[in-house]
């Protein structure tokens, strides 16, 4: 069954229900669930929270928002993930950033997975993520979704260098 609302500040009407429990990611739940994107949500208030949507612009960066006649009323989720309430929402004309698309799964695989469904391919490093991995020697694994398994590469490096000397 789908639910929608009324946004009170935009009068933006039926506005279909993204699915997304806003306990469920309360940091108090686990490491795994950002507290500035939390709080965020909670700051927006709870018709923003339950309508937003994440999107993916033309240049690969994620965006939590809206979507109105074209327009999306959003902010940069790398942006809520660092600075919280403080992260500004701006209205980007359509077609500033590209073909939006959906990321669809995202608030069940958020709720599920935490800030592994932001980077799925473990390779950002965020706010309070010491304690994402557990470490044996030289291999890790995620204890956020248990999906990652990394093992530590090292190598050596031949650096040549050259400069002008006083003859």
């Amino acid at each position: 069954m789908s639910s929608s609302a009324k946004c009170v500040t935009t009068g933006w009407a039926d506005l279909p229900e993204n699915g997304l429990d806003l306990a469920a990611i309360d940091p108090r739940n686990g490491p795994q669930f950002s507290p500035n994107l939390y709080r965020f949500l909670k700051g927006r208030g709870q018709t923003w929270a339950t309508t937003c949507r994440v999107y993916l612009d033309m240049d690969g960066i994620l965006r939590i928002g809206s979507l109105d006649d074209g327009w999306l009323h959003g902010a940069w989720l790398m942006g809520v993930l660092c600075y919280g309430l403080r992260e500004q929402v701006w209205a980007h004309p359509p077609g500033s950033l590209g073909d939006l698309r959906e990321i669809t799964d995202f608030w069940t695989d958020y709720m599920r997975i935490g800030r592994c469904a932001i980077d799925p391919e473990h390779k950002q490093s965020f706010i309070g993520d010491e304690s994402r991995w557990a470490v044996h020697g030289d291999e890790r694994l995620c204890l956020w979704c248990g999906n990652a398994h990394q093992k530590l590469e090292t190598w050596v490096e031949e650096v040549r260098n050259e400069r002008w000397m006083t003859a």
